[in-house]
């Protein structure tokens, strides 16, 4: 509006000149104010456009001429048709707003509020948009107590958009029904995959990883596609992976699990791939190095935090790719000298995550 005020003043001035006539470019002003104003603050600049159009026109003594009366019918014209057009983006921008509100909505469903410790086990858990304007992504995960053990998914569907807040919507859906009704966890994978086959596009996926935690201190994986878990071992960061590269979700009925030693004080770290896929500016891929370096941190809470960091500062703050990011850690402890556990120390709380957008 300051602009389109400017504007007013300054070829007022200019046509108050006597050898320049600018009576069109009053027009301008209320097409700049449509940009941002709604209809009545555009009507207004219309109306003083049109205004000055005609008094243009008495001090510039041309009020009989025919192309003068042309100019103002054209200012007004193109001032009615920038009200019309500031009530239409009015009107876009409220449909936008409602829109990104339902996302966000969505996106926080898919990313729940997890307890800080289940069963002996500290867990945290982040979520991180590539831009601040990526409202809804298609990374997920879940936590399920059973009566086989706790079980976690994490997983990614490809894309962005209220298509893949559906597709990862019935992926949780399916997971939460197969996690507390199968044995086995490859048979949960299958269920998932065969529940979500029929919401597939022809070119979506989901690549996903699978936990299954036991009272005992049992660790098995399965893995749909996705990037292997990372697990740390006093001072060691290794991937755990089989030899069999399985399909994502959906693409594959059959999955096979394998198993992993999981002793107290380990940490499990479930990422998508915006973790290991963040590059610097000459596109080199953020170091193992840095993940083991930030998984020694204190808790899994300070973890989590160092890791984002991390990734902050290894990309220079312009991440390509959502960041989704479940740490788990051990708290069962060990037998002592009389053969009763030590009680254990740790429990972090697990924080919130922000707003999503995004994905791929």
């Amino acid at each position: 509006m300051a602009a389109a005020t400017l504007w007013l003043v300054l070829f007022a001035v200019l046509d108050a000149l006597p050898v320049l006539i600018v009576i069109s470019l009053f027009a301008v002003a209320p097409l700049i104010v449509a940009t941002a104003a709604d209809e009545r603050r555009t009507a207004i600049f219309a109306g003083a456009a049109v205004a000055l159009a005609i008094a243009a026109g008495r001090w510039d003594d041309i009020p009989g001429n025919v192309n003068y009366w042309a100019r103002v019918v054209s200012v007004g014209v193109i001032g009615a048709m920038a009200v019309v057009l500031a009530g239409m983006r009015r009107r876009r921008e409220e449909r936008l707003v409602r829109l990104a509100a339902i996302a966000q909505a969505s996106q926080l469903a898919l990313l729940p509020s997890l307890p800080p410790e289940m069963t002996g086990i500290t867990i945290a858990a982040r979520y991180r948009s590539a831009t601040r304007e990526a409202l809804v992504g298609g990374d997920l995960y879940e936590i399920i107590p059973t009566g086989h053990g706790i079980r976690v998914i994490i997983g990614d569907v490809r894309g962005k958009g209220l298509d893949a807040i559906l597709l990862a919507r019935q992926v949780l859906s399916a997971f939460r029904r197969s996690a507390v009704a199968m044995p086995a966890l490859d048979q949960v994978a299958g269920e998932v995959g065969r529940a979500i086959g029929p919401h597939l596009g022809e070119e979506d996926f989901v690549t996903a990883a699978l936990a299954q935690i036991t009272p005992g201190g049992g660790l098995t994986i399965v893995n749909c596609g996705h990037h292997p878990p990372l697990l740390r071992h006093g001072g060691d960061l290794r991937q755990l992976t089989d030899e069999k590269a399985a399909l994502p979700l959906g693409l594959e009925g059959d999955f096979t699990a394998f198993t992993a030693s999981w002793s107290p004080g380990d940490r499990l770290l479930l990422y998508t791939d915006g973790l290991v896929e963040s590059r610097d500016r000459h596109g080199v891929f953020l170091p193992q190095e840095e993940i083991a370096t930030s998984l020694v941190a204190a808790d899994c809470d300070q973890a989590l935090e160092a890791l984002l960091t991390a990734v902050h500062r290894h990309t220079g703050g312009h991440g390509h790719d959502d960041i989704a990011l479940l740490l788990l850690e051990n708290g069962a402890s060990p037998p002592s000298a009389n053969g009763h556990p030590v009680a254990a120390q740790t429990a972090v709380t697990m924080v919130i995550p922000r707003q999503a957008a995004v994905g791929r």
